[in-house]
């Protein structure tokens, strides 16, 4: 987890660089002087707030202090603005003591604070805190429509502090991803803004960024120094919680390229500074790390107490989202289960009162038989309308209980249906898992034998396989998590206007390195400004999964076309690969949402078998559908979006 997610980015924008070090401290100095005789009330509460945001860099206890004096003078006053500014420097405060559920809270009062005000950029900070937060909870979904919102307003506004602290914040969420070329590009977009509004902290952060995307990489010199560009930066500016991630940065830099008493040296300076005490997010890290450290020089006892500490900063920090989730799914089905319930007794409920009723037409008219002619007469005319009617209620309900039962019968079918095709995933799934897993077994015990032997090339090919048996197991369980959920609906559809062109560019930077590797020539076609109402990280999800496969299934040397065109009333986006074709059968079971197995590419490449199953599902949550032709010379996918305006 990239350095970004223990900052609060409030003080970010209220005082920059001057945060921590002597230049802080000298600010704190010379704010308790001005305190002494301020102007006005305003600026009285000005002050105290600013003394807030300092101390959280210096003494959170006095920091507190001052942020509950801040609050109270701002209500005192009725100052809207000094009310907002201060519930976001709070937001910074929870956020330091790993309260993410409080610091949520604070920055989304203070969104609508700044919203009623018609502060925009201030809103926009809020909103990039909150993204943030959902971010670390591991919610990518929900934190990227926030960071591109956010980047409009910075934009328009020409905003540099803001554009270079979101550019950080996107890239963290693309190396979460695993999209390490979209992430080098946002972080050094960071730093470019942070060069040009002069915000020495921010460079220090998309140092950092740059530095563990080329680790990911592999590409261990470039890591190594922006890693140290960061840390020099850092300790300039004696920022003690910069230098603290710096420190865990270069140690597990130094482990993976080998260098363990190196990395050891690094971990040792982290541990003991007193900055690691309450960031549960940084004792997490850096435990992780020695427990693999002194797993790999043998120290049992010392990898046992890493472990333990690790495990307790992760229970600090653990939120209850995948509890959330199956409570969620149980709720559902004790629901169904119910309901059903309801019926059966519905039913039985009706024939039963039904039948009370027809006993008690029956004495009503046995017991008038020693009434007069004339009466009896009259009660057996009375009688027989009332039996018309009690046949013809007996009728209706018994096509009622037809037509339940019938219902009752289709459910049970769907039901049968549906657990055959989750049998056939869970199959297809565990199929999946097994290579890659079976495959980091073995690397296991190859990795063992070659370090006996010293062979370090043979050890960083072995890494590498890693690394890509990890990256298939992360996306095929990404792609089934995703599908689960639009199957019970948890996941939710918000639409949103967005031009095609830059969901076309982001998704194709994405793709650069591969498309290189197999030589394969991609040509796009799409006409601008076209703009579409859509779930972006749905329609995102789609065309990354379209790309994949084109790229997955062209030989080396092949040709990618993608076309993005206006159809009447919308607009249609088109794949189409250069391969040998998809038989009928498996287009077949796509459009009936059957499991497909998946198949290996033109370069042995693993798929997960879900993909355009999943993004059948995502399509037609926007009402429409995913056309597929196929051919021994390629096949050709596509969709159609509407068009923003004719949606308004």
């Amino acid at each position: 987890m990239n350095r970004v997610i223990c900052c609060s980015l409030c003080l970010l924008f209220y005082f920059g660089s001057l945060l921590a070090g002597a230049q802080g401290l000298s600010l704190v100095d010379s704010l308790k002087s001005m305190l002494k005789n301020p102007p006005n009330d305003s600026v009285e509460t000005r002050w105290v707030n600013s003394l807030f945001g300092l101390y959280m860099s210096i003494d959170m206890d006095s920091a507190l202090y001052y942020g509950e004096q801040a609050k109270a003078l701002a209500e005192e006053l009725q100052d809207s603005v000094l009310i907002a500014s201060n519930t976001l420097n709070f937001g910074g405060y929870y956020w330091y003591q790993s309260d993410f559920t409080k610091a949520m809270e604070c920055y989304i009062r203070a969104a609508e604070i700044f919203d009623k005000l018609g502060s925009e950029t201030d809103k926009a900070d809020a909103q990039l805190n909150i993204a943030l937060i959902y971010m670390i909870m591991g919610e990518g979904a929900k934190s990227k429509p926030l960071f591109y919102k956010v980047f409009d307003i910075y934009k328009r506004n020409n905003y540099l502090n803001g554009l270079s602290t979101a550019y950080q914040y996107l890239g963290t969420v693309f190396q979460e991803e695993a999209n390490y070329d979209s992430a080098i590009y946002c972080f050094q977009n960071c730093v470019d803004y942070a060069i040009k509004s002069k915000m020495v902290l921010n460079q220090a952060w998309g140092y950092s960024g740059l530095g563990e995307a080329y680790l990911k990489k592999g590409m261990y010199a470039e890591a190594r120094k922006y890693q140290l560009k960061s840390l020099q930066i850092e300790e300039q500016l004696g920022n003690k919680m910069g230098m603290l991630q710096s420190y865990i940065s270069l140690g597990s830099m130094e482990k993976q390229m080998g260098n363990l008493a190196a990395a050891e040296q690094y971990f040792t300076k982290a541990e003991a500074m007193p900055e690691l005490l309450g960031d549960f997010i940084s004792q997490r890290n850096l435990y992780q790390e020695l427990v693999k450290l002194y797993e790999t020089t043998g120290e049992v006892s010392k990898a046992y107490l890493s472990y333990r500490k690790h495990v307790a900063a992760v229970d600090s920090i653990k939120n209850s989202e995948d509890l959330a989730v199956i409570n969620e799914l149980n709720e559902k089905y004790e629901s169904e289960k119910k309901a059903n319930e309801i019926i059966t007794l519905q039913k039985e409920g009706e024939l039963n009162r039904l039948i009370l009723d027809k006993e008690r037409n029956q004495k009503w008219l046995f017991g008038g038989a020693s009434v007069l002619f004339l009466i009896l007469s009259v009660a057996m005319i009375f009688g027989y309308f009332q039996l018309k009617k009690s046949k013809n209620q007996i009728d209706k309900q018994n096509q009622l209980v037809t037509k339940i039962n019938k219902a009752l019968n289709r459910s049970q079918d769907e039901l049968l249906a549906a657990n055959k095709t989750k049998d056939k995933f869970f199959a297809l799934v565990a199929h999946d898992l097994r290579g890659p897993v079976t495959s980091m077994q073995g690397i296991g015990r190859m990795l063992s034998f070659y370090r006996k032997k010293g062979d370090e090339d043979r050890i960083n090919q072995l890494i590498e396989q890693v690394d890509q048996s990890s990256a298939s197991v992360n996306h095929l369980l990404d792609n089934l998590l995703k599908w689960a959920l639009s199957q019970t609906n948890g996941l939710n559809f918000q639409p949103e206007v967005f031009e095609t062109k830059g969901l076309v560019e982001e998704c194709m930077t994405i793709f650069t390195e591969g498309m290189k590797a197999k030589e394969i020539t991609i040509t796009v076609e799409q006409e601008a400004d076209l703009m579409v109402e859509a779930d972006y990280n749905m329609i995102s999800t789609v065309l990354r999964n379209l790309l994949s496969n084109a790229l997955k299934f062209s030989p080396a040397g092949g040709v990618i076309q993608l076309s993005v065109s206006e159809r009447e009333d919308c607009v249609e986006i088109t794949v189409t690969d250069s391969g040998q074709g998809m038989p009928e059968e498996t287009i077949r079971k796509i459009q009936g949402n059957e499991p497909v197995e998946s198949t290996r590419g033109t370069q042995d490449e693993k798929g997960t078998g879900l993909g355009l199953v999943l993004c059948r599902e995502f399509i037609r949550l926007h009402g429409q559908e995913l056309s597929i032709s196929s051919s021994d010379r390629g096949t050709s996918i596509s969709f159609q979006l509407q068009l923003a305006h004719q949606m308004a």
